[in-house]
């Protein structure tokens, strides 16, 4: 496993609270930014730290492998095209004569 550097989050947070609920999302943004469709994948690590009686966030991502795609074996992926949609009909308006 690959294991990046800490990034230091430069707010400070007044509860314990806020600031694990600020890490969850954190933690949520960048994974999803970071991990591609076939490609690398990352899981984001988070922690806080008490500092000067408030609490600081630190977060880092951990590369845990390679996403390949579909190995085609479950046959859940159909090799056909899909069907054609049909074309909407188009009512016109009439006005009213005044």
């Amino acid at each position: 496993m690959e294991l990046m550097e800490w990034v230091k989050i430069q707010t400070l947070y007044d509860t314990e609270k806020h600031a694990l609920k600020t890490a969850n999302i954190v933690a949520t943004t960048e994974a999803r930014l970071a991990n591609q469709p076939q490609g690398p994948q990352y899981e984001v690590e988070t922690r806080i730290e008490p500092v000067k009686e408030k609490w600081q966030i630190f977060w880092r991502k951990v590369f845990i492998g390679n996403k390949t795609g579909c190995g085609g074996g479950c046959d859940s992926c159909s090799s056909e095209p899909l069907p054609k949609k049909t074309l909407a009909k188009v009512l016109p308006f009439l006005q009213r004569p005044v």
